[in-house]
């Protein structure tokens, strides 16, 4: 049988002097190295096959030591091994290996093409950001076996040091852990204790951009003169009387003779599985608005602003100067709207059920209540007209 071993080669040094950790595999009388991902800034750091004086020792010590006895078991099922030349063992060794592990990368990647394929371009961007962040923090790719509590948290605590905000970390130790979940789901790997078990998520800090019903008189009625802040403007005034309707939704609406809305949030209807409509009334506030801008598809367009990147574009360049010549002097988002629709139903006294139910928020539907309850079409009705009718 082949005997494994771990080793450095000297004679394989990289140009900047560092040494990749590889498996020796010796067989009858040859020897071959299939390479690893861990990389040593000296031969010195790797003792008698185990990596000493190294910020990561322990977790590459026992990566290694599951890549043998993965080898070892490999090997130990196979038949006919005398037969074969050292170069066709480990010929055997990789393509079985590969064929049973999956490599953090390989998971990202294989996620990241669902999104591609399913219009979520946003999401894209911050799973790749958040994948790629991870594997800076491992030198490299990994196997998804390696991943442990330990290692999260020590992640994070290398996340703090960047000075990174809690909010900032929070999302991207959720992304992580959405991306070990559904290696967990395609069956790539199997952990006796997920690696988040004990983890604390940090708390993320609560956005305060609501605006107060006198500020978004002040959107509303100030005199803009310039086109791209009248478009700008009516864009938030939309989205506002419309329930805080997210922009990819609004701008892929069909207004063509509707006096009603009826949709499911691009943004949670992925986790949705009953599919739920989200219905009510358009408002006049919001209808008169739509008629200046509606063309002949149906679809809205912000004179040359017409799709979802231009219009999303322009808000984020111009919202808050629209809100600093209404005399509005803090941080105004897109978001706002929303986050101002919700702030003044609930200070109405409007139930939050109807509330949620009015911006699309994914209602709870286990709570007890439910049994016995459900939110309609005139409820929503009633909820918008007493908000809108706060501005007059």
């Amino acid at each position: 049988m082949a005997i494994l071993s771990i080793v450095v080669v000297p004679t394989k040094e990289m140009a900047n002097g560092r040494n990749r950790i590889r498996i020796s595999v010796a067989h009858r009388s040859q020897t071959r190295y299939i390479s690893t991902q861990f990389v040593l800034d000296s031969s010195k750091q790797l003792k008698n096959g185990k990596v000493v004086k190294h910020e990561n020792a322990d977790r590459i010590n026992h990566a290694l030591r599951k890549i043998i006895y993965e080898y070892e078991e490999i090997l130990s099922e196979a038949s006919g091994l005398s037969s074969l030349s050292c170069t066709e063992v480990v010929h055997l060794l990789l393509n079985k290996r590969e064929k049973k592990e999956k490599t953090f990368n390989d998971v990202m990647q294989e996620y990241l093409s669902t999104m591609q394929t399913e219009d979520r371009h946003k999401s894209y961007k911050l799973y790749k950001i958040a994948g790629g962040k991870l594997m800076k923090y491992m030198k490299g790719n990994f196997a998804l076996s390696i991943v442990s509590p330990a290692l999260i948290e020590k992640y994070s605590h290398s996340l703090e040091e960047e000075k990174l905000s809690s909010t900032s970390i929070r999302i991207y130790l959720s992304l992580i852990k959405v991306l070990l979940n559904y290696a967990i789901k395609m069956n790539y790997v199997n952990y006796s204790v997920h690696p988040f078990t004990f983890f604390k998520m940090p708390i993320a800090h609560i956005r305060e951009i609501d605006l107060s019903v006198e500020e978004i008189r002040l959107i509303r009625d100030v005199n803009l003169t310039k086109s791209v802040h009248v478009y700008t403007r009516d864009v938030f005034l939309l989205t506002y009387y419309l329930g805080g309707m997210n922009l990819r939704d609004l701008m892929a609406y069909n207004f063509q003779n509707q006096t009603e809305m009826r949709y499911i949030r691009h943004k949670t209807r992925q986790n949705k599985k009953d599919k739920t409509f989200i219905t009510f009334t358009i408002q006049p506030e919001a209808t008169e608005i739509i008629n200046r801008y509606i063309q002949s598809d149906g679809k809205l367009s912000f004179g040359p602003y017409h799709t979802y990147e231009k219009v999303y574009s322009m808000v984020f360049r111009y919202l808050n100067t629209v809100a600093c010549l209404a005399g509005i002097t803090r941080k105004v988002s897109y978001y706002s709207a929303r986050k101002s629709f919700a702030q003044h139903g609930y200070e109405l006294g409007i139930p939050i059920e109807r509330i949620e139910y009015c911006i699309g928020h994914s209602m709870k539907t286990n709570r007890p209540i439910f049994n016995y309850i459900r939110i309609m079409r005139e409820h929503a009705d009633k909820a918008f007209r007493m908000i809108l009718d706060e501005l007059r």
